[in-house]
């Protein structure tokens, strides 16, 4: 874990996307985001199995052409296969001759008569007031802003739609409080609203009434129980999935399982099952209803449905409320039952079994997803691959959707392929049914009985490569240990020794750690790759932005102290800078090594009951084969802050030390450091009393307490005695002459041979601008590296434009990481 943030008005850095140390989605920027999914969709496509383009001039409900071959399509969610319905072309047809391709106006101003038809269909349908809109999306992001008043507050599903989680934002942005609550924990949930219905008007939940990856349902009459249980709390439920198919009139899943109630507005999709185009609102009363279609600002600045797809909707709606849509329904209901049937007579797992046309088979991390789906194209079947970041990067799998376009036998056929390929694939890219039951905790996985006492599959392959570990440095050689990791910070044998002693007993929980070390050797013994590693507690905001993580330590401060913190398992210790992992990069089986130490740490993981693994300190951009290979293995980029470095300190004195500056940023030393300097005293002896190593660690905890900027946990007092004891450790003080009574400022250090590294600083606020003391002791801290001999320096993160004027320069960086569930992403991205 990063915990050293020297020289930075943060002490520590303590070392997440959707998705790091808790998620690319939140706790990156937003190129930084974009730059992990084209990642993905890039790697996705160049295995053929993402963005694709059907080959077919005319198409039909069954097949899809691709790559020259026809293929059974289990990719499509028109459920109850409507689109080629002889009725809706015909209106299609018909609207296009009387209306147009188009009629250009908002509907604030003006609406064809198409819609009036339509909105009484629907109704009719749904025995509620209805307003179309041009889609879902479009719809949520009219209703929300409108429904959801300044004094309310809003709970959303951890995997509600996106779509939703778009449009919450709308109304985040005015002030509302968004909160997550863990996918249909209904106790949880409660509770929740129970707080927040005590200083809110209306505590809004927002859930997806089929969810549209894993194919699971919302807990709908919890959910209706729970609005008997509190007269403030209200629903809005997304039921794009459930439309048509279920319910009478094809009103959706939702209104199949309970009656609309009366403090519950329902989204739902024109397309999918209804095979037009667009979305409807279903609200308990025509005021909300003229409310939303007065106000809803994509009512007023978006386009309409255009008048063919206004003629299909029309059509669909009719044939909705006539005697053939039930028998459409139980047509699919029947496939329905037989897909489930012959997945567990199969032994195949899924992560929910229920009674919708979505079906999720768990794979894993992308690499094994997309073989799977590449070799169901091979056997001639079209299925999607359900992966980052639709889903964590460790929950994908094999996504397919049962439509009446289908027949029992393709559905069979594609079937008992998947059974051929998926446990030997599992085996082949190091995976096990045991391995997604741990991957998916959260959320779960069914497995067959059948298959629950089936021995795993296990391919033999060649032991070319040994990993070794240690628990403890002791256990490793000295002179062995130092010849690779002495030279890149506080990682030599003897400043480990050091640490794993303070971290081992460190008085709180959040202050201790467990180190590790590992090593890959091939067969004749040479070292591939070496690390050292912590197992403790991090605050998943640590990388999150300042704003997040105040509000986050407002909620701890509130009487949730562990709120949205994990156990993890870190590259480095809680005081180390640099790279941890160093990798001959020259041996031609270096990525193979690197997959065997991940597997060592994910066996960490488990039984440490950790929910994450982060690879720190890595150089950004600058190597592509690198980044592969961790996104082969299921990490993702996250970009840290930029490490401040010196890496030329050959000067002999002070005078040639400001010749090395630029003119700007010489003039700015000599005004802001050199001419305080004279109302200091510098200290660098170590042996002082406890008094002044507990002043000086006072000092630390003011910074720590102040700066959220890399928000981590603070170090033990234990470890600045250690410090001030150790020989590879240096410690500056600085008093003013003024009043030498105590410390008001102090910098701990790591030197070895030629390397200097500032971990972690404490200043006395009182003084810091009076006298420029942070500066001062950046400055110091310049001198006395150049004193003990450096000709490098490490200057940690943060304050970059402090540490460029005394010649520091950035030097981009990142980390790997892999994380379970996407919680905490989805948690920040919601504050």
């Amino acid at each position: 874990m990063h915990s050293s943030t020297a020289i930075s008005t943060k002490p520590t850095l303590s070392s997440s996307p959707a998705r790091v140390a808790t998620a690319a989605r939140s706790a990156t920027s937003s190129a930084n985001v974009y730059d992990t999914i084209w990642q993905c969709a890039a790697d996705a496509t160049s295995r053929g199995v993402a963005l694709l383009t059907a080959e077919d001039e005319v198409l039909d409900e069954r097949l899809v052409h691709l790559e020259g071959r026809t293929l059974v399509n289990l990719g499509s969610c028109s459920y109850l296969g409507l689109q080629r319905e002889p009725s809706i072309i015909h209106a299609i047809e018909d609207a296009a001759r009387r209306f147009g391709s188009q009629f250009s106006s908002s509907r604030a101003y003006l609406s064809i008569s198409q819609y009036a038809i339509l909105e009484e269909l629907l109704d009719q349908i749904f025995e509620r007031p209805t307003l179309a809109c041009p889609s879902t999306t479009l719809g949520h992001m009219s209703a929300l802003p409108v429904l959801i008043k300044d004094d309310d507050a809003v709970i959303l599903d951890q995997q509600v739609h996106h779509s939703v989680q778009t449009a919450a934002q709308l109304v985040k942005a005015r002030g509302v409080p968004l909160h997550v609550v863990r996918h249909n924990r209904m106790d949880r949930l409660e509770a929740l609203v129970q707080q927040l219905e005590a200083k809110h008007d209306r505590v809004w939940i927002l859930v997806d009434g089929v969810y549209s990856m894993y194919g699971d349902v919302a807990p709908v009459h919890e959910l209706v129980g729970l609005l008997e249980r509190h007269r403030k709390a209200w629903l809005y439920v997304d039921d794009a999935h459930g439309m048509g198919w279920a319910g009478r009139h094809g009103r959706g899943y939702v209104r199949s399982q309970i009656d609309h109630h009366e403090r519950m507005v329902l989204a739902a999709s024109l397309n999918k099952s209804f095979a037009a185009a667009g979305g409807v609102l279903v609200f308990p009363s025509a005021e909300l209803r003229d409310r939303v279609r007065g106000c809803g600002p994509t009512m007023i600045f978006s386009g309409p449905i255009q008048p063919p797809m206004l003629g299909a909707a029309i059509a669909s709606a009719r044939l909705h409320l006539s005697p053939a849509l039930e028998l459409a329904q139980r047509e699919l209901e029947a496939l329905i039952r037989h897909t489930n049937r012959r997945i567990a007579e199969l032994g195949l797992p899924q992560v929910a079994v229920s009674e919708t046309p979505l079906f999720f088979i768990p794979a894993g991390l992308p690499r094994v997803v997309y073989r799977l789906v590449r070799c169901l194209m091979d056997d001639g079947f079209f299925v999607n691959a359900g992966s980052f970041p639709a889903v964590p990067i460790k929950q994908g799998g094999i996504r397919f959707a049962v439509h009446r376009g289908l027949r029992a036998e393709d559905i069979d056929a594609m079937l008992e392929r998947l059974a051929h390929h998926y446990h030997r694939v599992l085996a082949d890219e190091g995976s096990s049914l045991e391995d997604l039951r741990r991957t998916f905790r959260m959320t779960g996985i069914v497995v067959p009985e059948a298959r629950r006492r089936a021995a795993p599959l296990q391919l033999v392959q060649e032991p070319a490569l040994r990993l070794r570990h240690a628990a403890s440095i002791h256990e490793v050689d000295p002179a062995w240990w130092d010849a690779r990791m002495a030279g890149r910070g506080p990682m030599t044998h003897a400043a480990l020794a050091m640490m794993e002693e303070v971290f081992s007993r460190a008085p709180e929980p959040e202050q201790r750690a467990e180190l590790g070390y590992a090593w890959v050797e091939d067969e004749q013994g040479r070292v591939v790759l070496s690390t050292m590693f912590s197992v403790c507690l991090i605050k998943e905001d640590m990388f999150a932005r300042a704003r997040v993580s105040e509000k986050l330590e407002a909620i701890r401060r509130g009487g949730d102290p562990h709120f949205l913190v994990a156990k993890a398992v870190v590259l480095g210790t809680p005081l180390s800078l640099g790279e941890h992992l160093v990798i001959d990069r020259r041996h031609p089986r270096w990525a193979q090594a690197l997959a065997h130490l991940v597997e060592h740490l994910q066996a960490v993981k488990q039984r440490a009951g950790a929910s994450q693994i982060l690879l720190r300190d890595f150089p950004l951009g600058a190597d592509e084969a690198l980044r592969s290979a961790m996104f082969e293995l299921g990490f993702f980029e996250h970009r840290l802050p930029d490490l401040m470095q010196i890496s030329d300190m050959r000067w002999s004195d002070r005078a040639g030390y400001l010749a090395s500056l630029g003119h700007k940023y010489r003039y700015n030393v000599r005004k802001e450091a050199i001419a305080y300097e004279d109302r200091f005293v510098v200290e660098t002896a170590k042996d002082c009393p406890d008094e002044v190593i507990e002043q000086c660690y006072a000092l630390y905890r003011a910074v720590h307490a102040r700066s959220v900027k890399l928000n981590v946990f603070p170090l033990p007092l234990e470890l600045f005695r250690a410090a001030f004891a150790h020989p590879e450790y240096d410690v500056i003080r600085l008093y003013l002459r003024s009043a030498p009574e105590r410390p008001v400022a102090v910098l701990l250090s790591h030197r070895t041979q030629d390397l200097y590294s500032a971990l972690v600083v404490g200043l006395d606020d009182e003084h810091l601008h009076e006298h420029k003391t942070y500066k001062q002791i950046l400055f110091q801290c310049v001198e006395r590296a150049r004193a003990l001999g450096a000709t490098r320096m490490n200057l940690a993160f943060t304050a970059e434009l402090e540490k460029k004027k005394l010649g520091a320069r950035p030097q981009p960086t990142c980390a790997f990481v892999q994380m379970d569930d996407d919680y905490a992403a989805v948690v920040m991205e919601s504050l």
